[in-house]
């Protein structure tokens, strides 16, 4: 599936529309002088399709476009992709719109809202392109991660830089920033199609194959190790059985046979029921014997205070009765006495000091008798409630001794439930290894089986590293190799390069060209001159290009070349040259020709199927160039961005 570029469509923000076409299939030229903005559409075209750095340069490219857009040729299908420039300071942004149809219409500025992202973005386009599934594995003795190549890595064939096109040291787009030549080296192997399609599919079905082998070599060498000491074995694991009462003692094997099926039969076991206690159970008993031990306290402090006030009462009823005979003994006066003075009545003699009455003294003789009635009285009642305490007291200890002794036996059972269940784990642990060994004993008795599969599964695992066989991959990139060295040596012949008369080659792991001498293989950097470094250039990247397309592979058929002609231009006067074929000596302007004249010769020859794109400050005017311009030359006004734009 080919993928060219159909338009370049540039939004200002007042929403006009600037358009540049191009036509699929051909060599399309766009011409102008310096600073016209000829070099910002590899920029462009790389940010719409997925980059999201934004390294559109600085200037009036950046001031007046509002959205980036580019108009893809899928076969008989367009694919139309808008990308709007970084907020702010921003130096990055990955939000897209795309759509696909056919014959599509651009969209109006105000239409056009972000329905993906890059990352997105760059998935679709590598389905669309028929990306499948790969990953390239390093070897063991390499430190970096295993990479995949998928559809941005196919970029890094698109692109001539102004500043690439002509140097010795890099062939390749990004060539220079970090991690890049690695990168390249991984990728660049599946994309010429030395990796198998399913490749990454085989390593995985290789991987657990390989597991499975192992497993099942492990339980080979376990049946031979029965098959060798399998008796001894066997009785070591009836000892056991009959250790944790999983065998009865008496039991006497006459051969193996025998002890096998007893063996059998232990396999038979159930664990022994376990009675369940709840923690709650417990915890339950527990709360009432503290609520119960909380009541029996409150009795005994209850007995206390009545027993204190029983011995208070009893303290105040002797006292009384002594005060009450000695009250008695105002019997003596039968009557009391009309005059202050007084007669003892013991010895009638006169007292000469006043006396309490008489009756104040009955009075308080009276109240003592009561008070003493009320003491004896109340003391049988008070008697009768420390008796009630005292039985009550009696029951409550009897219902905290009957919960203490139902929590000593909730206990007792746990330890009994713990003693049964290490019991079970200890035959469980017993009737597991009998069963490992009668399955392995099994499989001793089945060797063949067992034997077979092995070999089944290493013939399997034999096939598929046939299948990815790493010597088997060099070798069809080689084979690659040596094809497009075949375009590449036709080319560097038809450009005149210095050493053409030997064959050239890529180098996929110095990552450079090379013209193998008979003496000495020379690579690009030692080639003298701008001229043959530019046609290095050319004739890899184009040779590349027509493998792709030979073999059908997922890379977009387009390459853009920036400003090839510059080796061939003053440096000097270069930005004042009109670049017009007549400023150049016969020598550069017969070289400059050829170039075109190659691009135009694979072009044909590959049409419909490649579109090459050439940003040049040349502008030659026989009539093959000048009908492939995309446009008026970019001069007197002529530009990117139109003037009315500024």
């Amino acid at each position: 599936m080919t993928m060219q570029i159909k338009e370049i469509i540039l939004y200002n923000k007042q929403g006009d529309i600037r358009k540049i076409p191009f036509e699929t299939g051909k060599v399309n030229i766009i011409t102008g002088k310096s600073k016209t903005g000829k070099s910002a559409i590899i920029e462009i075209v790389e940010y719409c399709l997925g980059r999201s750095e934004f390294l559109v340069p600085e200037g009036i490219i950046r001031k007046t476009v509002a959205m980036y857009g580019l108009k893809l040729q899928f076969n008989e299908k367009e694919l139309f992709i808008a990308k709007s420039p970084p907020e702010g300071n921003n130096q990055s942004q990955n939000r897209v719109y795309f759509e696909i149809g056919k014959d599509i219409k651009p969209p109006e500025l105000s239409e056009i809202t972000p329905n993906s992202n890059d990352e997105g973005w760059i998935d679709y386009l590598g389905s669309f392109l028929g990306i499948s599934p790969n990953l390239n594995v390093p070897k063991a003795s390499e430190s970096r991660n295993p990479l995949e190549a998928n559809y941005k890595h196919s970029r890094l064939f698109l692109f001539q830089k102004q500043s690439v096109i002509a140097d010795e040291s890099i062939l390749f787009h990004r060539q220079k920033e970090p991690f890049m030549p690695q990168t390249i080296k991984d990728v660049l192997p599946y994309f010429l199609g030395a990796v198998r399609e399913d490749h990454l599919k085989l390593e995985a079905e290789l991987r657990t194959t390989k597991r499975e082998l192992k497993i099942l070599k492990k339980r080979q060498i376990e049946a031979e190790l029965l098959s060798t000491s399998g008796s001894t074995k066997a009785q070591n694991l009836l000892d056991e059985a009959k250790q944790v009462g999983l065998i009865e003692e008496s039991f006497y094997a006459n051969n193996q046979e025998e002890l096998i099926q007893r063996l059998k039969k232990a396999l038979l076991w159930k664990p022994s029921g376990i009675l369940g206690i709840e923690v709650s159970q417990l915890e339950k008993l527990r709360e009432k014997r503290a609520h119960h031990l909380e009541q029996l306290n409150d009795i005994i402090e209850q007995i206390r205070a009545a027993e204190s006030y029983a011995s208070e009462a009893s303290g105040y009823s002797k006292q009384g009765n002594e005060q009450r005979l000695r009250l008695e003994s105002i019997a003596l006066f039968n009557e009391e006495p009309n005059d202050e003075s007084c007669k003892c009545p013991l010895c009638s003699s006169i007292l000469e000091e006043k006396i309490p009455k008489i009756e104040n003294m009955t009075n308080s003789l009276r109240r003592l008798n009561t008070n003493l009635q009320a003491v004896v009285r109340e003391q049988p009642k008070l008697r009768n409630y420390i008796e009630s305490l005292e039985n009550e007291k009696e029951a409550i200890k009897q219902l905290v001794n009957n919960y203490s002794k139902s929590i000593e036996a909730l206990i007792h059972e746990q330890e009994v439930a713990r003693e049964i269940e290490d019991l079970n784990r200890r035959v469980s642990r017993v009737v597991g290894r009998i069963s490992l060994y009668l399955e392995n004993y099994q499989e001793v008795q089945e060797d063949d089986e067992l034997q077979g599969k092995v070999r089944a599964t290493e013939s399997h695992i034999e096939y598929l590293e046939g299948l990815l066989d790493q010597e088997k991959k060099e070798e069809i990139l080689s084979s690659i190799l040596s094809r497009i060295s075949k375009y590449m040596t036709e080319w560097a012949k038809e450009l005149a390069l210095e050493h053409s008369d030997a064959p050239y080659r890529l180098d996929i792991k110095n990552l450079t060209v090379i013209a193998d001498q008979e003496e000495r293989p020379i690579p690009m950097n030692r080639m003298g001159s701008g001229e043959n470094w530019l046609g290095c250039h050319l004739i890899s990247h184009l040779a590349l290009h027509k493998y792709f397309i030979q073999k059908n592979r997922p890379v977009p058929s387009f390459l853009i070349l920036d400003q090839p002609t510059q080796v061939y231009f003053p440096p000097e006067k270069y930005d004042t040259m009109e670049g017009d074929i007549e400023e150049l000596n016969d020598e550069d302007r017969k070289a400059v020709k050829m170039m075109f004249d190659l691009l135009f010769k694979v072009c044909k020859e590959l049409y419909p199927n490649l579109q090459i794109i050439v940003l040049d400050h040349a502008n030659l005017q026989d009539d093959e160039f000048q009908s492939a311009l995309v446009e008026k030359p970019w001069r007197s006004g002529r530009a990117l961005i139109p003037s009315d734009w500024l």
